[in-house]
Parts: structure tokens; sequence; C-alpha cells
């Protein structure tokens, strides 16, 4: 189930520590405009703060003797500081680097920066970024194979979009994914507008979309091993029930004890080829698995 909530509405009538939530009474509201999906609060719109291990999209603004000034979309500019960097930038570079440190005011350090080639930025609300990355990188990877553009997607909401590949289709499959980012089943949808407007778009299967076939085929085999024959026949030597006769069992016994005690040495040597003979078959088995 999924709907469309405004900030102040109630989400669960229970406590849940989510992103972007407040819990007053033992209650779950919304604090910014978002969509509930069984479980799940999506914000739809945010404003982002940085925090570390993010990857950012930025532009080198101020070039100092430290380190270099990067504007990130946010009230307060990145830093990348000289000592953590062998690649020398200039004002203007695009960049793209992770969020390394956070102080209390919002000043972001950035680490694992890289120069970016000429390009487009483009600037989407920062809510949007999860679903134009989508789940292991779907969404991403389905608009560059249909626009054969290279892409790189900042938390910050900066998008860098090199200039080989048909850059207009990106840019407006970047604008349908943002318009439409609260609708289910979106990765099916953007690739078949791409296929509408010139991309070619193949989306791998869905897990749910399996023919059962396969998982019945699996099942199949173990339901024919045999596997409870072989119980009865060992469990019966080793113990006998109370109102079975033992006697012939009790002369036999008594007569291995007495073998044993004559001729001691045979007895091992029959024992250890027993030995032997099991370790063959068990090396036999362990190679079958293999």
């Amino acid at each position: 189930m999924e709907k469309i909530v405004v900030p102040g509405e109630m989400l669960w009538e229970k406590e849940m520590r989510v992103p972007n939530t407040a819990v007053v009474d033992g209650k779950t509201y919304a604090t910014v405009l978002g969509m509930v999906r069984d479980d799940r609060f999506i914000p739809l719109e945010l404003v982002y703060k940085p925090k570390p291990g993010d990857n950012v999209v930025g532009i080198v603004t101020n070039v100092r003797h430290a380190g270099y000034s990067i504007e990130l979309n946010l009230p307060y500019d990145g830093f990348i500081s000289s000592k953590f960097t062998r690649v020398s930038f200039q004002q203007g570079d695009l960049i793209y680097g992770r969020v390394k440190f956070v102080d209390e005011v919002g000043n972001a350090d950035i680490t694992d920066a890289k120069r970016l080639p000429a390009g487009k930025i483009v600037d989407v609300p920062a809510s949007k970024v999860p679903r134009i990355i989508g789940k292991k990188s779907s969404m991403l990877n389905v608009i560059r194979d249909g626009t054969g553009c290279s892409i790189f997607v900042g938390n910050n909401g900066y998008i860098w979009i090199g200039g080989k590949g048909n850059l207009p289709l990106a840019l407006k499959t970047i604008n349908f994914i943002v318009a439409n980012a609260h609708k289910h089943g979106l990765t099916d949808k953007v690739a078949e507008y791409l296929n509408e407007h010139g991309g070619d778009v193949k989306v791998p299967p869905r897990e749910e979309e399996k023919p059962p076939e396969e998982k019945s085929g699996l099942s199949e085999p173990a339901e024919e091993t045999p596997e409870p024959a072989k119980e009865p026949e060992t469990a019966e030597p080793s113990e006998p029930s109370e109102g079975e006769p033992v006697s012939e069992k009790e002369e036999k016994d008594a007569g291995s004890s007495e073998e044993e005690k004559q001729n001691p040495i045979m007895h091992s040597k029959s024992a250890g080829a027993a030995e032997e003979s099991g370790e063959v078959k068990k090396k036999g088995i362990d190679i079958e698995e293999m």
C-alpha cells in the first residue's frame, strides 16, 4: 500500500526510528513531504545534510595553499586538503569525491577526489537521488546503457554527464525520473521511455518473474532419495529390543572375543582393512561432491 503524506501527518501508531520523521506520544509523524510504502517512508522533499561516506559532485571555487574550496550545492563549501590529495586542481574544475568528515556547522571535508572531464552539471532535488541511482545502481545503469553517456551522481544533488553519447536524451530521462519518482515500477517505465526516444535498453527480469518450474525441479530429487531405508538396517543390530532372544548373539560375541584373545594380530589387520575400505568410500564421496 502506497500513499502520499504531508509534514505533520501520522505515519504509524507506533514508535519508528526512521529518518525525516518525529515521534510524539508513541506515534510516528512525517516531517517532510514523502511517500509511505508498508513500513518504509520515502521522502520526496528534503534538505540535504552531508554525512561521512556520501559521494558528491562539486566545483572548485577557490585555490589556496592549504587546499581547495568546493561548491557542493550547500550553504557551506566543502574543502579538499592538499595533504590528502596528489591531484592539483584549478578554479572551475569539476570534481567527484567522498565526504570524509562533517563538523557541527556543516562544513564537509572531501577525500578521494578526482577531476572530471568537461561535461554538464545537472541540479536535482537531493531527495530524488536514490531513485536516479536505483537499487544496486540499476536505474543508473539503465540510463547509461540507453544514452551511452558517462554519468556520476552525487548525493548532494549534482549530477555530472559527459559530453559523449546522447546528452539531450540523458537530460530528458533524468527529468522524467524526477517527475515520476513517487511511482512504483519506475525502472521499467524509464526503459520504455528510453526505447521510445531512440534508446536500446533491455531490463533484466526480476526474481519474482522466474518460472516456477525451476523451483519445483530443485525439490524433486530430494524426495526421490531413499534415505529412510538405510536407518532400520543399522539400528536393529546395534540396539536390539528387550524381547528378542539374545542367546545366539551372545554366543557370537563370546566367540569373537575368544578369537581376539587367541589371535589379536589377525583381528587388528581385519579392523585396519575395514577402516581402509571405509576411507576409500569416504574419499569417493568427497570427489563426487566436488
